[in-house]
C-alpha cells in the first residue's frame, strides 16, 4: 500500500515539473514583447529614413533635370546625365556631361565599341562629352542603402542595370524619355519618369518600366 502511494506521488510530481518547464512566466513574456517592440520600432524607423532618402533623391532629380534641360537650350549644346551603377563596389553615382555643340545621339553607337584597329585614333580625338561642373560641382552618390534598380531609356531594348546609362538633353529642348528606378532592394522602389517634350519628371511610388507606361 505504501509503495502505491509513493508511486502516485512521484508520478504527480514529475507531471507538474514537466508542465512547469514548458510554460512561460509573466516576466519572460514581457521581455519577449519588449524585444519585439524594439525591433518593430527600429525597422519602422529605418523604413521611414529610406523613404525620406528616396524623396530627397527624387526632389534633387526634379531640379537637376529642369536645370540641365534649360542649359542645353540656352547654350545650344547637348547635355547628358550619366548614371553609374557599379555591381562590384555597389557604388551608384551620377553626374552631368556636356558636348561642344549640338550632337545627334545614336543608341547603337553608345553600345558599340570602336572597330578593330581604330582604338589609337579614337584616343587621339577629343571626347565628344566632357564633365560639366556648372550644374553639379562633383559626382553625386546615392544615400547609403539606395541604388538605381534600373534605368530604362527610349531607344534601347532592355533597361540598364549596371555600368553607365545616359539620358541626353538636346538643344531644341527635348529629352530622351527615361524611367529611373531608385530602390533599397527590399521594400521601397520609386520610379522617376522623364517626359521627352516638357522635361517634366513624374514620380511613381513603385517599380515601372517604359513598356508598363505605354500599356
Amino acid at each position: 500500500m505504501d509503495s502505491v502511494k509513493i508511486f502516485r506521488t512521484r508520478k504527480f510530481s514529475n507531471t507538474k515539473s514537466s508542465y512547469g518547464s514548458k510554460g512561460f512566466t509573466l516576466l519572460e513574456v514581457l521581455i519577449v514583447l519588449g524585444i519585439m517592440a524594439v525591433l518593430i520600432t527600429f525597422s519602422a524607423g529605418r523604413i521611414r529614413k529610406q523613404e525620406n532618402n528616396i524623396k530627397s533623391v527624387a526632389r534633387k532629380f526634379l531640379v537637376l533635370v529642369k536645370e540641365v534641360r534649360n542649359r542645353a537650350r540656352l547654350q545650344n549644346a547637348t547635355y547628358r546625365i550619366v548614371l553609374h551603377m557599379d555591381p562590384g563596389s555597389g557604388a551608384h553615382r551620377y553626374w552631368v556631361e556636356k558636348s561642344n555643340g549640338p550632337q545627334l545621339v545614336d543608341p547603337k553607337e553608345i553600345l558599340t565599341p570602336p572597330k578593330s584597329g581604330t582604338l589609337e585614333e579614337e584616343k587621339k580625338k577629343p571626347p565628344t562629352f566632357q564633365v560639366d561642373k556648372g550644374v553639379l560641382k562633383k559626382e553625386q552618390e546615392l544615400p547609403s542603402g539606395l541604388y538605381f534598380g534600373s534605368v530604362d531609356v527610349l531607344g534601347f531594348e532592355t533597361p540598364f542595370t549596371e555600368g553607365d546609362a545616359y539620358i541626353h538633353f538636346f538643344s531644341e529642348g527635348t529629352v530622351q524619355t527615361a524611367a529611373i528606378q531608385v530602390t533599397d532592394k527590399k521594400k521601397l522602389t520609386w520610379t522617376l519618369v522623364i517626359n521627352p517634350i516638357t522635361g517634366q519628371t513624374d514620380i511613381v511610388p513603385k517599380a515601372v518600366t517604359l513598356k508598363d507606361l505605354q500599356r
